[in-house]
């Protein structure tokens, strides 16, 4: 077998109620995993689970995959020989090109839910940047899993800035064994002060690779507090980000954006956001190096000076992210929140700014839902180049769904398209329960592309499994090939 590879840096089965090592959040937690073949053909699949000192915990065969296809296992009932209380990493193999994401969750059926989901690492770097690290801060807390993804133990040292970019503390370091990953918990990390809202940046050294997941959280004490978001390290920035995805008073929905500047010299950065094939422009203060600054889009006075005035805006779209004057030493990254503080109230996802090198004329969802178990997803699509773009989305057979393609339009006025997949023209009509848990794969011809896609509980569109509280809202971004 041709060995291609997928890092998982993730918590797995992990059943953790304030255990000695960690202070994760409470709650018997568990992982769901989805593998999509990115290629015609039938690809063959291997899991390996490592414990955290490296050895092996199990090794899985995961069987065959078809061509454009997906496979989900739910941990706890598709995977037999991980103990409860397996806390660890995971390698997965193929001979096909594959993709991945990882649902850290409680289990199916909790309420309120929490869950939250990040994407298998193909490219790993010898230094990764978080932009979202908490300790107590009104009430949130977070935690980055690091995966040695190399054939040997090397050691990693994690450092943390504040919001001006000063270090706080000294380096944490680890030695963490080939494949295995370690959990830096900063909630119970004594350097950083109860209130820190800061950054990271975990560095492995020379030809020392490493992947990286972040979780932040809030208490969890009920539906309004049970947010739980994941989103992975970048080991890469640069001068211009996509965000193919933004929301302002969207049923509620709010989008918050964290920028970073990961180069050397202090800089300034453009936000253009596109609503209704309207640009609006937003520029930042000054920002030094380590530093990080992004506006909330629930709240006006973060939003004063866009041009025209954002004021009275709503809706979904998408937005750009430019250096002003770039140049090699200035270099960003960011993420994007979104979440709902008011009904239903404790939603909340994050996920990844795009660099036009990720953008490809080719994506892949691994996940897409259609009134599966009471999920059901939303998918978002954005060019990243001038020009129209012809795109055709193919969505693979799933339960009674056979498969089918829908064809969509991106313009130089309105670069992105959504779809929310029960609305699919290949789907049932109505909340007829289509019991859909496919891939969907984008080709576009004109201009490449990147995207994002989200699953959430609709009782709205599926009353079968009764209603959910909670945070059952996650979203991972799209796999460009």
């Amino acid at each position: 077998m041709k060995k291609i590879v997928c890092f998982l840096s993730i918590l797995l089965v992990a059943l953790l109620v304030h255990g000695k090592a960690y202070a994760l959040p409470s709650g018997p937690w568990v992982s769901g995993v989805t593998v999509a073949n990115l290629t015609n053909e039938q690809a063959n699949v291997q899991i390996t689970f490592y414990n955290q000192d490296g050895s092996v915990a199990l090794s899985f065969n995961g069987g065959t995959i078809p061509g454009n296809a997906s496979k989900t296992w739910y941990l706890p009932s598709h995977v037999s020989g991980l103990s409860s209380g397996f806390i660890g990493s995971a390698v997965v193999s193929s001979d096909k090109q594959i993709a991945a994401i990882v649902n850290t969750q409680l289990p199916s059926g909790s309420n309120p839910a929490r869950v939250g989901t990040s994407a298998g690492v193909t490219t790993p770097a010898e230094t990764v940047y978080a932009t979202q690290i908490m300790k107590n801060y009104y009430g949130w807390n977070s935690y980055c899993a690091v995966q040695n993804t190399g054939s040997s133990a090397f050691t990693v040292s994690a450092f943390y800035y504040d919001q001006n970019g000063n270090q706080v503390g000294s380096a944490r370091t680890q030695s963490i064994p080939a494949n295995a990953s370690y959990i830096f918990d900063q909630s119970t990390d004594s350097g950083l002060p109860n209130g820190f809202n800061g950054s990271a940046k975990f560095v492995g050294g020379p030809s020392n690779l490493l992947a990286v997941v972040c979780n932040f959280y809030n208490a969890g004490t009920g539906s309004t507090d049970a947010q739980f978001h994941s989103y992975n390290g970048m080991g890469f920035g640069g001068t211009t980000l996509y965000v193919p995805r933004v929301v302002k008073d969207f049923y509620n929905y709010q989008s918050g954006l964290k920028i970073q500047n990961i180069g050397t010299e202090p800089l300034t950065v453009t936000i253009t956001f596109n609503f209704n094939g309207i640009n609006y422009t937003l520029t930042s203060p000054s920002i030094g190096p380590g530093r990080s600054w992004g506006p909330y889009m629930g709240d006006p006075s973060q939003l004063a000076g866009a041009t025209p005035s954002l004021l009275g805006v709503s809706g979904s779209g998408s937005a750009v992210i430019s250096v002003n004057d770039p140049n090699p030493n200035k270099q960003i990254i960011a993420t994007i929140n979104e979440d709902n503080r008011v009904n239903p109230a404790g939603r909340g996802v994050t996920y990844e700014a795009g660099l036009p090198s990720e953008a490809s004329n080719v994506i892949v969802f691994p996940q897409i839902t259609s009134e599966y178990y009471g999920y059901s997803s939303g998918w978002q699509v954005m060019k990243i180049e001038s020009g129209t773009a012809n795109c055709t989305a193919s969505y693979s057979a799933s339960g009674p769904i056979a498969a089918f393609t829908e064809n969509f339009v991106l313009s130089d006025s309105n670069p992105s398209f959504s779809r929310f997949a029960p609305d699919a023209p290949g789907m049932l009509a109505g909340p007829a329960n289509d019991n859909y848990n496919g891939a969907v794969t984008i080709n576009c011809t004109g201009a490449k592309v990147i995207g994002i896609s989200n699953l959430s509980f609709r009782y709205d569109r599926d009353t079968r499994y009764g209603n959910l509280t909670g945070d059952s809202f996650t979203t991972a971004r799209g796999i460009n090939k």
